[in-house]
C-alpha cells in the first residue's frame, strides 16, 4: 500500500468533508492509503541542513510517498517535494494558479487571449480603461474578492482595502455572468460546464449561479489543449469568459477546483478517476 496524505485548510475541509473523505475511503481500492492533514496543524522547518515538517510534537523527517494538495499552499507543497514527496498538483502549479497575475503572465505569454488586464500597478489612477472595471485580489478563489467598480472612488476603496500590489484590474467582459469551465486531468479534458447567473456578473455556482453540461467546439477544444500543453496540470479547472463574438477568452485556472457542478451534470466519479491517475503516476 502506497501511503499519502490529503491536505486541506480547516475551513475548506469543513465545507468539503464528503469529497475529502471519499478519497480516504476509496484510496485502498487503488492501493493508496490516505490520511487527512489540516494545514493549521503543521509547521515547516529545517535543522542541521535537513528539512522537516512538524505536526504538534511529532517531527516528520521523511515525507509520505505522495500528497493530494487541496490547500492552495504552495510553500507546503514545495517543502514536501524537496523532502521527496510527489505532490498533486505540483508546487509550481499551485504557486502560479493561486496568483492571478502569474497565471496571466504564463498563459498570455503563449499568445492566448483574455480581457485587458493590468497588475503590478503603482500609478493605478491612470489605468487607461473605461468603467465599469473588475477588481480581483491575486489570491482570491471561488468568486471571493471579485468586485465590479463603476468609478474612481470605488476603485480607490478596494485599492485601500487590499493594497495595490495584491490586486489586478480588468476590463469588464461584454457577456458578464457567463463563463465556461473545463475540468482537466493531466493532458485530458474530462468535462465542461457553462455557468450562468442572471443576478450577478459572477457566474460561480457557489454564489448562486447555475451550471449546465457544455460541449466544446473543435476550436474551443484546441484552445484548452494549448493551455494544457504549457505545463503539467494534474487536476484543475480552466475558466473562460465569452466575448461579443461568442469566442472564449482565458480567465483563470482553479488549482483546488470544486467539483459540485461536475457531479451535478455528469455521471463521472472524479474521485475514482483522480485516484487512478495518481496511482498510475506513482508507479511509472
Amino acid at each position: 500500500m502506497i501511503k499519502g496524505i490529503i491536505l486541506y485548510e480547516r475551513e475548506d475541509y469543513e465545507k468539503n468533508q464528503w469529497f475529502a473523505n471519499r478519497f480516504i475511503e476509496e484510496g485502498p481500492k487503488h492501493g493508496l492509503e490516505l490520511q487527512l492533514i489540516l494545514t493549521d496543524q503543521l509547521a515547516l522547518g529545517s535543522e542541521e541542513g535537513r528539512l522537516f515538517i512538524q505536526q504538534g510534537k511529532e517531527k516528520w523527517e521523511s515525507a509520505p510517498d505522495f500528497a493530494i494538495n487541496r490547500s492552495r499552499n504552495s510553500r507546503l507543497a514545495l517543502q514536501l517535494e524537496w523532502m521527496g514527496c510527489k505532490v498533486f498538483n505540483s508546487s509550481a502549479v499551485t504557486d502560479i494558479c493561486n496568483d492571478k497575475a502569474k497565471t496571466h503572465q504564463l498563459i498570455n505569454a503563449h499568445g492566448i487571449r483574455s480581457v485587458k488586464t493590468l497588475y503590478g500597478l503603482s500609478d493605478w489612477e491612470n489605468h487607461g480603461m473605461e468603467y465599469p472595471l473588475i477588481v480581483k485580489t491575486l489570491a482570491g478563489h471561488g468568486g471571493s474578492e471579485v468586485h465590479k467598480v463603476d468609478n474612481k472612488e470605488q476603485l480607490t476603496e478596494y485599492v485601500d482595502q487590499y493594497g495595490v500590489e495584491q490586486i489586478l484590474i480588468q476590463e469588464m467582459c461584454l457577456n458578464p455572468g457567463t463563463d465556461i469551465r473545463a475540468f482537466c486531468m493531466g493532458g485530458e479534458i474530462v468535462a465542461c460546464v457553462k455557468r450562468q447567473s442572471t443576478e450577478s456578473f459572477k457566474s460561480n455556482y457557489s454564489l448562486g449561479g447555475r451550471a449546465d453540461a457544455y460541449s466544446l467546439s473543435s476550436k474551443e477544444r484546441r484552445l484548452v489543449m494549448s493551455i494544457l500543453s504549457i505545463m503539467k496540470f494534474d487536476f484543475v479547472g480552466i475558466d473562460f469568459l465569452i466575448d461579443e463574438k461568442g469566442e472564449l477568452l482565458f480567465n483563470e485556472i482553479e488549482d483546488a477546483v470544486g467539483t459540485r457542478t461536475l457531479y451535478q451534470n455528469y455521471d463521472i466519479d472524479i474521485v475514482q478517476k483522480y485516484l487512478d491517475y495518481i496511482r498510475n503516476n506513482l508507479v511509472t
